[in-house]
């Protein structure tokens, strides 16, 4: 077996290249080179010549958690729903709060110290993790024992809305990582994969400074929440170069190498027309997350994006993370791309261009400049009418939607989108492409 691989002759790529060409009696190869949204070439093949250093792992976690996520308007009814959850098999909830909430309702019967729980503040509530803690002692449960966290996250909430609530954050010394990075929206926005990570960097950076400015210790990992869209190894390339990004920020700040991701699967691509082929978007979406590196996962119902889920939908979007353990098990190897030549070129690609895009923003000003400025959301805007155009040429192709379409089925309506009057021009969702029509 030792001698097996030294009887056959190593390949350069010329030698690929060549019998390529041989292949296809003498076609024009570089006919076989496109360039992506990001700006920067794919080849039709990848081998060790492409890959500058070999690099270690760039994690070496290989399960996740199982999220499910609810909006909180009534405590009684979202603890049902968190329940009902966690009986189908979620290990990990998250609770959108926006307004105060009465938490004895809202964790009634949940044993918090066997799962990981979040809360994602919308309002800035000075008091709720004193009160969380509060409601914690009041269990028994020491605070260090809870694995989760709790966020409000000020510039999220000025790139949303267009209202500034300042740069605020507390940086608390529990387990509960407090500091949260909500940078989901760049990608379903219509954001290059490149920008979207320079902005969730430049986003984050903002926060590092503000720690440091007032010489805040914060040794927990941020919380990084990110968006996964259809592009499967450059969604897998993004969260890895995310990783690589953020070292060369904390070594400059003395801080936690280390980050939290939460990922979701995108509201873009998903379609009113044909929806069950959501379910298969999510899929891959799921699969490009896990294998990219997230710590815990939601993978939203195939119906989220324009009517309220179902029982069915629920269920379904839980069942697709259990079939990747439990049936595909993906949650037994760490870092699977890395030493795939293709994902490790793609990763350091996307790391060059998004700390170029980085830089860029950092010369003018930093992210809440940049914002105010209207840079972010003029450029976001233009990446997405780029996308659209596509989709409407069809070069971007939907199932269902502009391609194989339904004959019974009735053209979907465009969804509009409203925003509040604020100081910027918010960024928002872009139209999705699956109501726009050629």
């Amino acid at each position: 077996m030792e001698k097996l691989f030294s009887e056959f002759n190593a390949a350069t790529a010329n030698d690929w290249k060549n019998q390529i060409i041989k292949d296809l009696k003498g076609t024009d190869f570089e006919k076989l080179i496109w360039k992506n949204p990001n700006g920067f070439d794919v080849n039709p093949f990848y081998t060790n010549e492409d890959v500058k250093h070999q690099t270690p792992n760039l994690f070496t976690h290989s399960n996740w958690e199982v999220c499910s996520e609810f909006l909180v308007d009534d405590e009684k009814q979202a603890n049902a729903q968190a329940l009902k959850a966690l009986m189908g098999g979620a290990s990990s909830l998250i609770f959108i709060l926006t307004k105060k909430t009465n938490l004895d309702l809202l964790l009634q019967d949940i044993l918090i110290e066997h799962i990981e729980i979040n809360f994602v503040l919308k309002h800035a509530d000075e008091s709720f993790i004193a009160d969380f803690k509060l409601h914690a002692k009041q269990k028994n449960i020491h605070p260090d024992k809870i694995n989760g966290s709790i966020c409000f996250d000020p510039i999220n909430h000025f790139t949303e809305t267009g209202n500034n609530v300042g740069v605020e954050i507390h940086a608390d010394t529990t387990s509960l990582k407090t500091v949260g990075v909500n940078a989901a929206l760049y990608q379903n926005a219509g954001a290059t994969q490149s920008f979207e990570l320079a902005c969730a960097l430049a986003h984050a950076h903002e926060y590092v400074v503000s720690l440091s400015n007032k010489n805040t210790t914060y040794k927990n990992p941020f919380y990084f929440t990110v968006t996964i869209g259809s592009d499967f190894f450059g969604e897998i390339a993004k969260l890895r170069a995310l990783r690589k990004l953020w070292v060369l920020v904390a070594q400059e700040y003395n801080i936690n190498k280390e980050i939290y991701i939460h990922c979701q699967t995108s509201f873009l691509n998903k379609s009113i027309q044909d929806a069950n082929n959501n379910m298969l978007r999510t899929t891959t979406e799921a699969m490009s997350a896990v294998i990219g590196g997230c710590n815990s996962l939601t993978v939203h119902s195939y119906n989220a994006g324009f009517e309220e889920p179902t029982a069915f939908s629920e269920r379904m979007a839980t069942n697709q993370q259990l079939i990747l353990k439990e049936e595909s098990y993906l949650h037994h190897t760490s870092d699977m791309g890395a030493g795939s030549y293709y994902i490790e070129k793609l990763t350091d690609e996307l790391a060059e261009k998004a700390w170029q895009q980085f830089k860029e923003i950092e010369n003018k000003g930093g992210f809440m400049a940049c914002l105010k400025s209207n840079y972010i959301s003029d450029k976001i805007n233009e990446q997405a009418a780029t996308l659209i155009q596509q989709f409407k040429d069809g070069q971007l192709v939907l199932v269902g939607v502009n391609k194989f379409q339904n004959a019974k089925e009735k053209p979907a309506e465009q969804i509009a989108t409203h925003h509040s009057k604020g100081l910027i021009k918010p960024i928002s969702l872009s139209n999705y492409l699956a109501t726009q029509h050629a």
